[in-house]
C-alpha cells in the first residue's frame, strides 16, 4: 500500500473519532442533566460554578481524544499496525477509541452516584476541615461535649 496515494485511511480516522467525540458530548450532557437533578433533590441552588466545571470537562475530554487521534495518525504513517502484522486495524483510531470509552465509563459512574452519597462526601469534607482549623484545646472540648450529648441520649 502506498500511503500517499491512498489516503482512505485518514478520512476512517477522522470519521470514527468524530464520532467517539460525539458520543463522548452525549455522555457528558447526560452527566450534567444527571447532576442538575441531583442538585434541585438536594435542594441546592444552580450556579455557574457547575457549568464550568462541564466546561473545563468538555475541553479536557475532547482535547484528549484530539491528542489521541493525532497518535493515530503517527502510528498509522509509521505503519506500526502493518509492521506488527494487524493491518485490519489500519483505519481504527486506536487510541481515540480507548480514551472514548474511558471518559464515557467516567461519565457513567458519575451519573449512577447517588445524590445522598455525594452530599454526605461533601459534608464528611467541610466536617474535617473545620476540626482541622480547631486547636487542640477546643478539639478537647468538643469530644468532651459530644460525649455529654451522648450520655444523655442513653439515659
Amino acid at each position: 500500500m502506498n500511503m500517499t496515494m491512498d489516503m482512505t485511511w485518514l478520512a476512517e480516522l477522522s470519521l470514527v473519532t468524530a464520532v467517539v467525540s460525539i458520543v463522548v458530548v452525549v455522555a457528558m450532557g447526560i452527566d450534567l442533566a444527571s447532576g442538575l437533578y441531583k442538585a434541585s433533590i438536594r435542594g441546592e441552588t444552580k450556579t455557574s460554578y457547575g457549568l464550568q466545571r462541564t466546561t473545563l470537562k468538555c475541553i479536557t475530554y475532547l482535547g484528549s481524544i484530539l491528542i489521541c487521534y493525532g497518535i493515530d495518525v503517527l502510528l498509522h504513517m509509521g505503519r506500526l499496525w502493518d509492521s506488527l502484522g494487524w493491518e485490519w486495524l489500519t483505519g481504527i483510531p486506536v487510541m481515540a477509541i480507548l480514551i472514548g470509552v474511558f471518559n464515557c465509563a467516567v461519565e457513567l459512574k458519575s451519573v449512577r452516584e447517588k445524590a445522598d452519597a455525594k452530599a454526605d462526601r461533601e459534608t464528611w469534607k467541610s466536617l474535617m476541615g473545620l476540626i482541622k482549623d480547631l486547636r487542640q484545646s477546643e478539639v478537647t472540648e468538643l469530644v468532651k461535649a459530644l460525649q455529654e450529648i451522648a450520655e444523655q441520649k442513653e439515659e
